[in-house]
């Protein structure tokens, strides 16, 4: 039983066991894929130009990670979104771009991306086909996300 509050929180009641389990999901389609519960484009940028102003301040690097999935059914999509949701450390972002396309915002330099991507391509062969760039201070986003194929 789904109950919605507003279009951003929804409660679920699941009975396993004849014990009530209470869950809490975000169910705001402009924020979140349907099908992965990735971050949608929109979400995605929003949540960026945010890290990227911290990152600024901060003096870390920021590098995307652009990923193309081909011929994965729902199933297989939705593996891999969980994959690479467990790799990431807080403050890294992960949306779904497109239908088979993920793009990663990492708070790394291109070596730590490497590491990242060395870990997730023997996790997840399908994650073989990627982009990196790393985000300088200067470098505009709209001119980054240019270089890269999302």
């Amino acid at each position: 039983m789904a109950l919605r509050i507003g279009d951003e929180i929804a409660l679920v009641i699941i009975k396993k066991a004849s014990k009530p389990w209470l869950i809490m999901t975000s169910f705001d389609s402009s924020s979140f894929d349907r099908l992965t519960g990735l971050m949608t484009p929109v979400y995605f940028y929003e949540s960026l130009s945010r890290l990227r102003s911290w990152a600024q301040r901060s003096d870390n690097p920021v590098t995307l990670i652009a990923i193309n999935l081909k011929d994965l059914n729902d199933d297989q999509l939705l593996e891999v979104a969980r994959e690479l949701n467990s790799e990431l450390r807080g403050g890294d972002l992960l949306a779904r771009m497109a239908p088979k396309r993920f793009l990663l915002a990492l708070v790394a330099d291109q070596l730590g991306a490497r590491q990242f991507l060395f870990r997730i391509t023997n996790k997840i062969k399908e994650a073989s086909n990627y982009q990196l760039i790393e985000l300088s201070p200067s470098k505009d986003l709209a001119e980054a996300l240019s270089e890269i194929d999302i």
